[in-house]
C-alpha cells in the first residue's frame, strides 16, 4: 500500500429505516458439520430497529483523500491553467494532490462524477439538490438546502433551475439547484466476514474492500480499518422516532448536520467533543464552503440564517484552511464567536453501521436514504445501495418486498449464503419471519457539511 504523509496535520444520506426497536447481541453462529449458519438475533432483541451498533473512526485534517474540491481542481486547468490561487497548504504544494489532478491521466483514475465531470459517474434521475428561501418553521431571513422534491415540489419531471423560482411544499422559493452525480462501483459487491477465534463469522466487523480506484479513494482500505492515520469509538446510537410507524435520523442539511463527534447546543454552536466517542482529533473544521483559492461566490456566501460566512472562510485560510489540524478551531475563537462556534465541527470520518431486522411478508415496508456523502448499505453481506463519491445530497431506498422475491444475499457464493438454508422458499424468496443483516457504510469527506437521513 501507498505512503503519504500528511500536510500539516441508481435511487439513494443523512440515514433513515422503517419500524425500529433496539439491537441486541446476536446469538452466537455455528459454522460446519451438517448444522446449517445460525445468525439469529437472541431472545430480547425486538423485530424492528430503534438503534444501531457502529464503528466511527476520524481522521486528521490533510488527510489525503478528503477535502480534494474535486470539480474546482479540474476547472482550473481547463479554464485558467494554473493552480496559481491554490495558495494554501496541501494542495498546489503537495505532490500527491496534484499527480491526481493531472488531466487526462490523474482524472481518468481519481475523477469523480459531478456536473463539471460527468463522464466519470451516475447521474440520479430527477435529482436536484439546492437552496430555498419561505420555508415553514423559519424566519424570513432563513433559508433551507435539501432536495427539490422534499423542499420544493413534486414535479421534477422536466425540473428547469433557471427558471422555476417558486415553490410548493415547505418551502416558497428557490433560490439554486443543481443535479446529483455519484460514482458507482467504488467498492466491491460482497463484504468479506473475518472469522473469530471459534471460527464463526464475525458480523460485527466485516471488511469492505475496494474494487477499483476512483473519486480519491487512494488509500481506502484504511477508511474503514484500524490504523495509525485514524482513531476509533465504537458504541451504539440510538434512532429517532419520525413517525408513528419509522424510526431513523432525522433530516438535518444545514448548518446542523450529522455529526457524531461533537455535542452541539439547541443554538447549534459546538459545545464539545461527545462523550460517547472521546477517542478523535476534535473540532478540525467549519461547515461551511471554503475552498483553498479565490472563491468567486464568497460575496453572497451565507449560512442558513443569512450571515455572511465570507469573513470566517477568510479566517480560516489565514489560519491555513482545511488540511492544517488547528485551523478551523483558531478561526472560530478569533472571529465572531457566535458564527464561529456555531459552524465548529469534526468532520472527516467514516462510519460503520450495524443491525440485525426481521422481515415481515406483506408488510410493504421500505428503508430510505440520502447522504452527502460516500454511502454504501449492504443487506445479507451484498451491496444493495451504492451512492458512493464526493457529491451533492443523494437519496435512494431499499423495497424490501423486492429484496425479499429476488432471494437477495441468498445465492450461491454470497457471503452469507449457509445463512439461508431453511430461510428461503422453493421459489428461492425469503420467508415471512425470517432475521436478515444490514450493514451500513458512510464517509464524511468534504468539511462543508455532513448529511445522513435514515428511516426504518
Amino acid at each position: 500500500m501507498d505512503k503519504f504523509i500528511f500536510s500539516c496535520a441508481v435511487s439513494m444520506l443523512t440515514m433513515f429505516f422503517v419500524g425500529c426497536d433496539s439491537v441486541q447481541p446476536s446469538k452466537p453462529l455455528v459454522i460446519g458439520g451438517e448444522e446449517p449458519l445460525r445468525i439469529d438475533p437472541d431472545s430480547t432483541q425486538s423485530e424492528d430497529i430503534n438503534a444501531l451498533e457502529i464503528v466511527i473512526r476520524d481522521f486528521a485534517a490533510g488527510y489525503p483523500d478528503f477535502d480534494n474540491f474535486q470539480s474546482e481542481a479540474y476547472e482550473s486547468q481547463t479554464v485558467s491553467n494554473n493552480f496559481d490561487t491554490w495558495t494554501f497548504p496541501g494542495y498546489a504544494d503537495n505532490e500527491d494532490w496534484l499527480s491526481r489532478r493531472e488531466i487526462p491521466s490523474g482524472y481518468a483514475t481519481y475523477g469523480c462524477g459531478n456536473a463539471t465531470t460527468p463522464e466519470y459517474g451516475t447521474l440520479l434521475p430527477n435529482v436536484w439538490y439546492g437552496e430555498f428561501g419561505l420555508c415553514a418553521g423559519l424566519d424570513q431571513s432563513m433559508t433551507m438546502r435539501g432536495l427539490v422534491s422534499d423542499l420544493c415540489t413534486d414535479a421534477i419531471e422536466g425540473w428547469d433551475p433557471d427558471s422555476k423560482k417558486e415553490c410548493d411544499k415547505l418551502c416558497s422559493f428557490h433560490i439554486w439547484s443543481k443535479q446529483v452525480y455519484v460514482t458507482q462501483g467504488m467498492v466491491k459487491p460482497n463484504l468479506a466476514f473475518p472469522k473469530d477465534e471459534d471460527g464463526k463469522p464475525n458480523l460485527r466487523e466485516p471488511l469492505i474492500e475496494k474494487a477499483r480506484d476512483a473519486c480519491d479513494n487512494k488509500y481506502f482500505e484504511q477508511w474503514f480499518s484500524d490504523n495509525d492515520f485514524n482513531k476509533r469509538s465504537a458504541g451504539t446510537i440510538a434512532l429517532d422516532s419520525l413517525d408513528e410507524t419509522s424510526s431513523g435520523i432525522k433530516r438535518d442539511w444545514n448548518n446542523g448536520g450529522f455529526y457524531p463527534l461533537d455535542s452541539v447546543s439547541e443554538r447549534m454552536e459546538w459545545v464539545r467533543v461527545n462523550e460517547k466517542f472521546e477517542n478523535q482529533f476534535g473540532p478540525q473544521s467549519l461547515n461551511i464552503y471554503c475552498p483553498p483559492y479565490q472563491y468567486p461566490y464568497a460575496a453572497t456566501q451565507t449560512d442558513n440564517k443569512g450571515e455572511s460566512t465570507a469573513s470566517l472562510c477568510s479566517s480560516w485560510q489565514l489560519e491555513g484552511g482545511p488540511r492544517v489540524p488547528d485551523a478551523a478551531l483558531n478561526a472560530a475563537m478569533k472571529t465572531n464567536k457566535s458564527i464561529g462556534l456555531r459552524h465548529l465541527r469534526n468532520s472527516g470520518f467514516t462510519m460503520m453501521a450495524y443491525a440485525p431486522f426481521k422481515y415481515k411478508k406483506d408488510a410493504n415496508k421500505v428503508f430510505e436514504f440520502a447522504s452527502l456523502g460516500d454511502l454504501w448499505v449492504f443487506v445479507d453481506g451484498v451491496l444493495a445501495l451504492d451512492l458512493g463519491g464526493s457529491h451533492l445530497v443523494a437519496n435512494g431506498n431499499l423495497d424490501l418486498q423486492k429484496l425479499a422475491a429476488a432471494g437477495f444475499g441468498c445465492h450461491a457464493g454470497e457471503p452469507l449464503e449457509a445463512f439461508c438454508d431453511g430461510r428461503v422458499d422453493e421459489n428461492g424468496a425469503w420467508k415471512d419471519g425470517t432475521w436478515h443483516h444490514i450493514h451500513i457504510f458512510y464517509a464524511d469527506r468534504s468539511s462543508d457539511g455532513s448529511t445522513l437521513y435514515l428511516k426504518f
